[in-house]
């Protein structure tokens, strides 16, 4: 099945592409004048005995638009539209070149007439745009009822991760009963985690889920679950901010995903076994991955994670080469090893900058620093340091690199006054958001009530 590494990066993409969505950096917006995709969404319905199947719009469909990386080995997120009544979508790009589109539906994870997943579709967009028309299929389904020592689990989780790293998650209702649709043809690894973390259980593999089948999957959790339980530092200090981890069970590739609060790290309701543990950046901090000791059943171990290492900086002062006075707003940027921009600033009143916090150590770093336009009275020349080297947790004085001293001795980066209007600088393009391979998480839906009867197949 999947190996730990594609399981890990699948649920790191999952958070990846969340945080995209709720707004940690927001989605890109393309200018009106941008080519174009877009094309009809369409379906044939469910075929019973009284009705055939007939061709429908996807209208409940959502298209999520991202840009291929140079090689195309990557994705970044764009936008997203939503499929109109007629079945028609309409995205803006961001000009010429491949892109990739996911169409997901966006009705509840237990409607088992959703449309499947459409995971990748490929486009070329030329300056004139594209046309793509896409035809959805109505997945296959999952159900059962999950127990825990014997007793009906309401409020539990179902997670079916598929062969190719989807990832699919519902609630089981107030009888512990649930339904999973909208699944893509594959084989399914199941999990069931008990609400209350009272149980715990082996997972089941579920082969050849196809478009409109109904495969049943109910769990009696038995065994005690373990946990860790300990505490988040940032530089030896309580983590005060929330931080997202993740867990990985190693020999069964279940992940637990938890929100940390107040340094307090508790990982509750996991199977046996030992786990790597993935902690973001956090507070300036690197992020990290630590192999946790293994856990018995019903065993709680200690774990204490502290984050040591901060991204090095750069900081100076620029002044007027001519009158030896602060140069306020002027712009500084920073690019790394392969020439990308990584983080633009202005300095401060006082001609003041720090910059840097976010790049691992390197060679070949380069500050840019530069007026876009006419500060005070004067336009200047452009400044550039390249070769720099960044280093954790270092700071490095520009003022002491650039050789300019005053008069009074004091080592400060000066800025020669332009006689003439210089060319216009070009923006750097905005910081990319995370890349990453096929985006595969749906979100949990809890449905308020018991699963609707018509939702689930006879005999359930």
């Amino acid at each position: 099945m999947l190996s730990r590494q594609r399981l890990l990066a699948a649920a790191l993409s999952a958070f990846l592409l969340v945080a995209t969505l709720v707004g940690l950096s927001g989605p890109a917006q393309a200018a009106d004048d941008e080519p174009h995709i877009y094309g009809y969404v369409t379906g044939k319905t469910r075929a019973d005995k009284k009705h055939k199947a007939t061709t429908v719009a996807a209208s409940t469909m959502t298209v999520r638009l991202f840009r291929s990386d140079a090689d195309d080995t990557g994705w970044t997120y764009l936008r997203e539209v939503k499929v109109k009544s007629s079945g028609i979508y309409d995205v803006a790009t961001d000009g010429a070149g491949r892109y990739h589109l996911q169409l997901v539906d966006s009705r509840p994870s237990y409607d088992v007439d959703s449309w499947a997943r459409i995971p990748d579709v490929p486009v070329d967009v030329t300056a004139d745009g594209a046309v793509q028309n896409v035809t959805a299929r109505i997945g296959g389904a999952l159900y059962g009822t999950i127990k825990a020592a014997g007793k009906k689990a309401p409020a539990s989780l179902v997670r079916a991760i598929s062969d190719t790293g989807q990832i699919y998650e519902v609630v089981t209702d107030r009888q512990g009963k649930y339904a999973l649709g909208g699944l893509p043809l594959d084989n399914y690894r199941v999990y069931a985690y008990d609400g209350k973390k009272r149980r715990v259980g082996a997972s089941k593999l579920v082969r050849a889920v196809t478009s409109l089948s109904f495969r049943g999957a109910s769990f009696n959790l038995k065994t005690r679950p373990s946990a860790y339980r300990g505490f988040l530092r940032l530089g030896g200090r309580l983590a005060t901010k929330a931080v997202t981890v993740t867990a990985v069970n190693n020999r069964t590739h279940e992940y637990w995903v938890q929100k940390i609060e107040g340094g307090a790290l508790s990982l509750r309701g996991l199977t046996a076994g030992s786990y790597t543990l993935t902690v973001p950046g956090a507070g300036g901090y690197f992020g990290t991955t630590v192999q946790l000791a293994a856990v018995k059943a019903g065993q709680t171990r200690p774990v204490d994670v502290n984050l040591s290492t901060r991204a090095g900086t750069f900081t100076g002062t620029v002044v007027d080469a001519t009158s030896g006075n602060p140069i306020p707003n002027v712009s500084i940027r920073l690019k790394d090893a392969k020439g990308v921009t990584q983080q633009e600033l202005t300095a401060s009143a006082a001609g003041t900058f720090t910059i840097g916090g976010t790049l691992r150590a390197q060679t070949g770093v380069t500050i840019e620093i530069f007026a876009y336009d006419k500060i005070g009275e004067y336009f200047y020349d452009a400044r550039t340091f390249s070769g720099l080297s960044i280093v954790d947790n270092q700071t490095l004085d520009l003022n002491t690199i650039s050789g300019d001293t005053t008069t009074g001795g004091a080592k400060v980066i000066k800025l020669a006054r332009t006689p003439s209007t210089p060319a216009p600088v070009t923006p750097a393009p905005a910081t990319r958001l995370p890349t990453t391979t096929v985006p595969g998480v749906t979100t949990s839906d809890v449905p308020s009530a018991d699963v609707p009867a018509s939702t689930m197949p006879s005999g359930s």
